[in-house]
């Protein structure tokens, strides 16, 4: 094992978390640096694990890989489902995704040295726009740690809050695109009806909706396609989710369950002002 590399590695995960969280350092530095100590302790795992991707990928095996890579790398919600207040509303926060990666060492040529399911770490913001439109992007840089990058964006219109029920109803459009190993381009789009329920502070909520997911996928010989040449697939499929949000003060926790083809757990640590 190469110990020189691992530790270097781990002080880069560390310096990335520290600039990820540098906000919440600005307006809680006691909360913040135990958030600090739990998301340094979790960096210690799998949550920047390289996704290792075999080759000599054939079309079924590279549709195959869009579900588990493009459906788990999507944009997720995260986040109350009651309107951030129109122009006043602002949330960011700090959020972490499973992928599940195990299924990849099977494809192509198959992996010689195996592959669990991994993590990955994302920043994101959230702001309310005129009649109850809210806009939220998240990213992941691309580190040498990761070779991983992504970029999403979600437009969510709340178009029904009961007067007499704390109950909501939205339209959820997402788009995310991402790249892995510099070897795959990924891009996914999704579409879902959101229902959410509000009780003090605590929000419960649920949907389902439609997802595509298209990506290239590299040829040669540092490349992952049986014909040696550039190859694109896309496929779609059905998206289920739940989630529940708990506001502490100005500060919330998430944690959500998206059901593709496969599922994948998300959790997110967060201000909304």
């Amino acid at each position: 094992m190469d110990f020189k590399a691992l530790a270097a590695n781990s002080h880069e995960r560390s310096l990335l978390i520290e600039n990820l969280l540098e906000p919440f350092m600005m307006v809680a530095p006691m909360k913040s640096h135990l958030l600090l100590s739990l998301l340094l302790f979790l960096s210690a795992s799998n949550l920047w694990a390289i996704i290792d991707i075999p080759q000599n990928l054939t079309k079924t095996d590279r549709e195959e890989s869009l579900r588990i890579l493009g459906f788990g790398t999507s944009s997720k919600i995260l986040s109350d489902p009651y309107p951030l207040g129109g122009y006043s509303g602002f949330e960011f926060g700090f959020a972490a995704s499973n992928l599940p990666t195990d299924q990849l060492k099977n494809l192509g040529s198959k992996l010689s040295t195996g592959q669990t399911d991994i993590s990955y770490a994302s920043i994101s913001i959230g702001k309310g726009l005129y009649n109850n439109i809210d806009v939220f992007l998240n990213l992941t840089p691309y580190v040498q740690a990761i070779q991983m990058s992504q970029f999403g964006s979600q437009v969510r219109w709340s178009f029904y809050q009961a007067e007499n029920l704390p109950l909501s109803l939205s339209l959820l459009l997402s788009g995310n695109s991402s790249t892995i190993s510099n070897q795959v381009s990924l891009r996914t789009y999704g579409f879902d009806f959101i229902g959410g329920l509000n009780v003090n502070r605590v929000a419960a909520y649920a949907g389902v909706g439609t997802i595509n997911s298209s990506g290239d996928f590299l040829g040669g010989t540092r490349g992952l396609t049986d014909s040696g040449y550039q190859e694109h697939e896309s496929v779609s499929g059905y998206h289920f989710l739940l989630g529940v949000n708990v506001r502490i003060n100005d500060f919330f926790i998430s944690g959500e369950v998206d059901r593709y083809r496969d599922t994948v757990f998300s959790g997110k640590l967060g201000m909304r002002l």
